[in-house]
């Protein structure tokens, strides 16, 4: 309780209530709600219960409840152990701490199959807590363990979704990842079509721009403002990003000039480098951007002004895909001056 201490009345010394929707409150409430019609469901975390707001499921299920304290991999080989024995783990942790656990996710958990669910709090870039603790590395993780799902949803009703989805799975390791913070409005989509959800439609097939999680927001505005420059840009939602809806990626893909993949984690091993990978083994010639988090450790300081530095708002993004587009429109043109010259015969 005294780790971090918020703010609190003067006078009681009580914490003072947020009523604020968050990231963390949508999956407490959502959580408790499957606890009320799963009695297999269970849930697990390393000192972080309030933290990850698993506190609201040790008051209605204390008997089904485990807080391990700071031991990261007994959390998680204990969750595999009681997935082998037919109950369903929840397993709540920063994003950051998942990297103490690694081995026993991998091979406790995701080599035997056990259906064991990560909820991943703080995820990307978390701000005030310093390098240690952003959530930038679970991405290019998680993408590397062979048989584990792994969803960022981009809103409550997309985290509820993917929890309801996660829980459902029992053999094999499923991960969900959101951010810090207050949570906005849901954001609906146009349409869903085989496992992507198309969140807004470009004037024009210049650029379609894949965003992960949480930027979706972001990507919205910055194809906004794209819009405004005379670039059409598509945003599209994987539901999950492992694994990727590959025919669905595969089928829109190539028509459209561009291809951008906005995401909150390092762009080393993230999800750009698994489309680029899947346009590469099935023959596609696209041209593929990554707007993310540098290969680097970020340091202390506010949220949006790591974002700013490393090139993640709606603005740098926009002028990011107007410069993309410019490139398309020169490429066309001397395309069309080869198809020109094609016939003539050379000088001597």
């Amino acid at each position: 309780k005294f780790h971090a201490v918020g703010v609190v009345d003067p006078e009681t010394g009580e914490p003072l209530s947020n009523n604020g929707a968050t990231w963390t409150k949508v999956f407490s409430e959502a959580l408790v709600e499957i606890g009320r019609e799963r009695s297999d469901v269970v849930a697990i975390t390393a000192a972080m219960l309030g933290p990850t707001g698993l506190d609201r499921f040790q008051a209605e299920f204390p008997e089904r409840t485990f807080d391990v304290g700071i031991a990261e991999q007994h959390a998680v080989t204990s969750a595999a152990g009681m997935a082998y024995t037919g109950l369903h783990p929840v397993v709540a942790v920063y994003s950051t701490f998942l990297n103490r656990a690694f081995d026993q996710l991998l091979l406790d958990v995701g080599l035997h199959k056990a259906g064991v669910t990560f909820v991943l709090d703080r995820a990307g870039i978390t701000g005030d807590d310093g390098p240690s603790h952003h959530g930038i590395w679970d991405l290019a993780l998680t993408g590397i363990i062979p048989n584990a799902f792994v969803a960022a949803p981009r809103d409550g009703a997309r985290l509820k979704e993917s929890l309801a989805e996660a829980v459902a799975i029992s053999d094999a390791p499923s991960i969900i990842r959101f951010p810090k913070g207050a949570i906005g409005k849901d954001l609906p989509a146009f349409e869903r079509r085989g496992g992507l959800d198309v969140l807004y439609r470009g004037e024009s097939s210049d650029i379609l721009l894949v965003s992960i999680g949480a930027m979706a927001n972001v990507a919205i505005d910055a194809a906004a403002q794209a819009f405004r420059e005379g670039v059409g840009v598509t945003v599209i939602d994987p539901l999950w990003i492992k694994p990727l809806p590959a025919d669905s990626l595969l089928a829109m893909a190539p028509r459209f000039k561009r291809v951008v993949v906005l995401e909150d984690g390092i762009k080393h091993g993230g999800i750009a480098s698994t489309l680029s990978e899947l346009f590469r083994e099935n023959g596609l010639d696209l041209q593929i951007h990554s707007i993310g988090v540098p290969l680097e450790f970020i340091q202390h300081s506010k949220r949006a002004e790591i974002l700013q530095d490393i090139g993640i708002t709606s603005q740098s993004i926009s002028r990011q895909l107007v410069g993309w587009a410019s490139l398309n429109v020169k490429q066309e043109g001397m395309q069309l001056a080869a198809d020109e010259n094609a016939d003539r015969k050379r000088l001597h």
